[in-house]
């Protein structure tokens, strides 16, 4: 029996495979973001993807909130001070993703004329060359997850041609919260950031994604589109919420402009080429605050759940908290923890170290008990076809498997491994708990070093 057999929806949607997995937002979702400050924080210089920034600070030195610490030689996304305070060290520390990455670690020391953002003068009237130089002086990133440096994918190439704009508010990831609480506490900035994307790239349609398990933020962004007039702007935008089917993994790019649009992006390709740009819903926020305020990306709203942490909460943080302090104002967590992740569930990276600190991309901490998770080890493929029906690429993650298993990884690309984008659907659907996302990653990172020789 296909997983999707057991939900009929009239709403809109991706038309190949998906799960419905536990969504467990209910821990969260009606917890206001709260503010917390720590003493100290720790920021590894990859913040996003590409080159890694090098530091611009030495131990002892004195920064400001807002100052820049860290840039990438020839240009890219800087790296910038979340606190005022004064550097303790600069060396090689933990990260989520890296494992190891050159941090720097400020111990943080308010002063009497800590720097303010104010709003500018004439903000909605700069040039579009101008709006994109602060987005990317302010460091802004893909915070959905992605980390694609934002001014990078907002600098269309000549022959593009683009008319919609989609906004992603799905947040498709079980138990992470972080972008409807943002929706519902702070629709004016996610609304009026999506209008300057929606300027920068030069169209007058925008479409606002929002799966139907968050009625009350679709119906808030409404609200506060019809307030703002958008229509009557200089240039005028017109906006739209459309509600879609609560169906992982419906906020991945490619799934979501089928969904709001009909268009389907074909094989290696981006939106780009069916006329759409997509956004992150924090990500127009921090668009909003780069061009208004000329401010920084120096904190992140996340979400700390699973039924391990003693008190679940949807956190702002300043780029460079320990995960450590974040547990510890979240009461601890209980012993019977057997996993801890940074991001979601299905597409998370489990760690065995609490000081590996908030990156931009950090959307959750999650603390899973035994019986949110499986341990079991996982059994030989049984042909039965759940992942290939599950893939929203119409993949086969066990014919890799099957050929990882025997050594072969330079032969799966005939199965598509090139175009998994790593949702866990399979894994997830998999009755012997094989762990296939882990095979297409080996075998990915196979063909990416086979083609590192052959240059």
């Amino acid at each position: 029996m296909s997983l999707l057999s057991w939900r009929k929806s009239t709403l809109p949607t991706f038309s190949r495979g998906g799960i419905h997995p536990d969504e467990r937002k209910e821990l969260t979702e009606n917890l206001p973001i709260e503010d917390f400050i720590p003493t100290v924080v720790s920021l590894p210089v990859s913040q996003s993807l590409g080159a890694a920034a090098e530091p611009l600070v030495a131990k002892a030195a004195k920064v400001k909130r807002g100052d820049v610490i860290a840039t990438v030689p020839g240009g890219g996304v800087s790296v910038h001070a979340p606190v005022s305070g004064i550097i303790k060290n600069v060396q090689t520390g933990p990260h989520a993703s890296l494992v190891y990455d050159t941090v720097i670690t400020i111990q943080a020391k308010p002063s009497d004329d800590e720097p303010e953002f104010p709003e500018q003068a004439d903000w909605q009237a700069l040039p579009v060359a101008q709006m994109l130089e602060r987005i990317r002086d302010a460091g802004v990133v893909g915070l959905g997850g992605a980390t694609f440096p934002t001014y990078r994918k907002l600098t269309l190439p000549k022959n593009a041609k683009v008319d919609t704009l989609v906004i992603n508010g799905s947040e498709c990831e079980p138990y992470l919260t972080c972008d409807y609480r943002l929706m519902l506490e702070e629709s004016d900035k996610v609304v009026l950031g999506s209008w300057l994307i929606a300027k920068i790239i030069g169209v007058g349609s925008c479409v606002i994604g929002v799966e139907d398990n968050k009625q009350p933020a679709a119906e808030k962004m409404r609200e506060t589109i019809a307030e703002l007039g958008l229509e009557k702007m200089d240039p005028p935008v017109k906006m739209t919420v459309m509600v879609t089917e609560t169906r992982y993994p419906q906020g991945s790019e490619k799934q979501l402009v089928q969904a709001l649009t009909g268009r389907l992006v074909p094989k290696g390709g981006l939106p780009l080429s069916v006329g759409v740009v997509v956004q992150n819903v924090a990500t127009a926020y921090a668009c909003l605050e780069a061009i208004r305020n000329a401010k920084p990306v120096l904190e992140r709203v996340l979400t700390v759940s699973g039924l391990g942490i003693k008190t679940p909460k949807n956190l702002r943080v300043p780029i460079g908290t320990s995960i450590e302090d974040i547990v510890a104002h979240c009461g601890g967590y209980s012993e019977d923890t057997v996993k801890i992740l940074t991001g979601g569930p299905m597409m998370g990276r489990t760690i065995a170290d609490l000081g590996v600190s908030v990156t931009k991309g950090t959307s959750g901490l999650l603390f899973l008990t035994e019986a949110e998770t499986n341990l079991d080890a996982y059994q030989p493929c049984i042909s039965c076809g759940e992942c290939v029906d599950a893939c929203p690429m119409g993949l086969e993650p066990n014919r890799v498997s099957q050929y990882m298993e025997a050594g072969r990884p330079l032969e799966t690309e005939q199965f598509g491994v090139k175009e998994c984008f790593e949702c866990g659907c399979c894994s997830y659907s998999c009755p012997s708990k094989r762990p296939l996302v882990q095979f297409m990653q080996v075998a990915k990172a196979a063909y990416r070093r086979h083609e590192r020789k052959s240059k």
